[in-house]
């Protein structure tokens, strides 16, 4: 504005002179079009207002639950080392596969341990799982991952490193390839200093041996073997292995056990189930040398017991020694089947020497040998 009035000033000042007066309006028109330009062209001076306190606030919220999404790399570091202090495994292979933002209602994390004291308190913390390809493992952390526990695993689960030893004895007992080997079914067990493994006449020492009892396959056979926890002991159950073609060996699942045990005056029993009309055909072999049977049914009463024949005493103890050579207690607990099993084919359960095991007898010859002459021997009696 001021500009514009000084130019205004100089156009008066020269229209009183005649001398130079049309150079002078030309001068004075081409200044008052620059002063006109240059406030077109001039940019404005804006005031910018000061962002609200709310929408910094808002920022800040963002930032912090994106902050909550993020797994710290501190927390992967110390369940890679635990991993890897547990399990013997690589740094390298394990990867996180989910992770989420948790609140534990103890200093425990939710995961005490029989007898252990938890102190009461909110602890905010992470629930990871990491895998290294094969198995999976699920952890628990507070935010920092000084408090750090790995959630209870299921007991027949085996470490990498015990199939790994397991695997490696089996290739050199059987020349079968480990790559080959697979396992089909692990169950944890409790072993006495002979690995629970049943030898006639032979003493085992009354300890405690925490480990697993594991079936394997391989080249189109299957074995048993007895495992301690850190598989520095590992034995074969060669009564329950050997199992082939079409026949399949797996644990008996728990509550199928018979309902009724034999008494003390029982050497043998064999129980017959299945088929269409459902029915039960019990034959005992008592220690007098009794064989008789007994037939149930889900219908009709027990029918009174009938007497097969007697043995005399040389029989029996035959047929007791057959239990005793071919090692029936290391067949407890298992199943020897085929696809028949749910076809509704006949299964025969066995108890004897303390022990239970089922088998269905439509592929004999699948068999591990010891069952092919324990069947035998009391298909002859």
């Amino acid at each position: 504005m001021t500009l514009l009035l000084l130019v205004l000033s100089m156009m008066r000042f020269t229209s009183n002179s005649s001398a130079a007066k049309q150079p002078q309006k030309l001068l004075s028109l081409a200044l008052l079009g620059a002063v006109m330009f240059g406030a077109v062209s001039a940019p404005a001076a804006v005031a910018l207002p000061h962002p609200s306190q709310p929408l910094i606030a808002q920022l800040k919220q963002a930032q912090a639950a994106k902050a909550k999404t993020r797994l710290p790399q501190m927390v992967v570091r110390r369940v890679k080392q635990d991993l890897v202090q547990r399990f013997e495994l690589r740094s390298r292979d394990l990867k996180v596969v989910s992770f989420s933002r948790e609140t534990w209602g103890d200093s425990c994390l939710g995961l005490a341990q029989p007898n252990e004291r938890c102190a009461m308190a909110t602890v905010e913390g992470w629930r990871v799982e990491m895998t290294n390809g094969k198995e999976n493992w699920v952890y628990r952390t507070d935010l920092k991952a000084q408090v750090i526990r790995i959630e209870t695993q299921d007991p027949s689960a085996l470490p990498p490193q015990v199939v790994d030893r397991l695997f490696e004895t089996i290739a050199k007992q059987t020349r079968v390839p480990a790559s080959s080997l697979r396992v089909l079914e692990s169950k944890a067990a409790t072993f006495d200093g002979c690995m629970g493994i049943y030898e006639p006449g032979r003493a085992c020492t009354r300890i405690a041996i925490s480990g697993w009892k594991v079936i394997v396959a391989g080249d189109r056979q299957q074995w048993v073997y007895h495992v301690s926890q850190d598989a520095s002991r590992i034995a074969q159950n060669a009564t329950a292995s050997g199992s082939r073609g079409e026949v399949f060996t797996s644990f008996i699942p728990e509550g199928n056990e018979p309902p009724t045990p034999i008494g003390d005056n029982v050497v043998f029993r064999l129980s017959v189930s299945g088929g269409l009309t459902g029915s039960v055909t019990d034959t005992y072999l008592t220690a007098d040398g009794t064989l008789y049977s007994q037939t149930r049914g889900p219908n009709s009463p027990t029918s009174g017991p009938q007497v097969i024949k007697r043995l005399s005493q040389e029989q029996l103890s035959q047929f007791q020694q057959v239990l005793e050579q071919q090692r029936v207690p290391n067949m407890n607990g298992l199943r020897f089947f085929t696809s028949a099993a749910f076809a509704d084919y006949p299964t025969s359960t066995v108890q004897a020497m303390g022990s239970t095991f089922e088998y269905i007898d439509i592929d004999k010859e699948g068999l591990p040998q010891a069952l092919q002459a324990l069947i035998q021997a009391w298909e002859k009696l």
